[in-house]
């Protein structure tokens, strides 16, 4: 008798190994796309805090005599080169004046810019930044 060297895997064996790949990626999706849509409000909030500390900080130049005071929710500053707004994307680090400063948001769509956050200064001066549901200081 012939004795045969098979070399390789059945096809049963290989739907088996797929199959059981199947499976792992069905129970493991779900968590992926939780960690990512965490990963993602996590950069908002990064850049939530970075806008609210560049306010701040306008705010208390004392060369900047124009810091908004007692506002309801307002558009962020995306133009100046002077005062209070052009002090606020100096710090964020727009140069002459432009809105390049862009940040990635699930939340306020993905690509969000500076035009889609607001500000608010309640009556002791205290700012308050948001985009979608995401509010720095957080509520």
């Amino acid at each position: 008798m012939k004795k045969m060297n098979n070399k390789g895997f059945s096809l049963v064996e290989l739907i088996i190994v797929i199959a059981i790949m199947a499976i792992l990626i069905g129970v493991l999706a779900p968590q992926y796309l939780k960690y990512v849509e965490k990963s993602r409000v996590s950069a908002d909030k990064d850049s939530l805090d970075g806008i609210y500390n560049a306010m701040q900080t306008a705010a208390a130049d004392p060369e900047v005599t124009d810091a908004p005071t007692a506002t309801g929710w307002t558009q962020c500053p995306t133009s100046g080169t002077t005062g209070w707004s052009g002090e606020v994307l100096s710090t964020l680090g727009a140069q002459n004046g432009s809105s390049n400063i862009k940040f990635k948001s699930k939340m306020a769509g993905n690509g969000a810019s500076l035009n889609s956050v607001k500000y608010s200064v309640d009556a002791n001066g205290n700012y308050s930044v948001s985009v979608g549901d995401i509010q720095i200081p957080e509520r």
